[in-house]
């Protein structure tokens, strides 16, 4: 679904393939697509609504998410 949030999100693609969608902040319409597969990296700027699919209905596609902590307060 479409989605946005505070920090900045970067996604390296492990397996298979996904259908990468950006949409207007104004108007939540698509205004951009990308296919990104194994090896690419998908940069989502803070707050710009995005989603994804995987293109296929047969084979799961994976990909390990990177964010940065957004919160002053928490720490390890």
């Amino acid at each position: 679904p479409i989605h946005n949030h505070f920090y900045i999100q970067t996604m390296y693609i492990l397996s298979g393939s996904f259908e990468c969608y950006e949409f207007d902040p104004q108007t939540d319409r698509q205004s951009k697509s990308c296919i990104a597969g194994a090896g690419d990296t998908v940069v989502v700027p803070s707050l710009q609504p995005h989603g994804m699919r995987n293109l296929s209905t047969t084979e799961t596609a994976t990909f390990l998410c990177c964010i940065c902590n957004v919160y002053e307060k928490e720490s390890l």
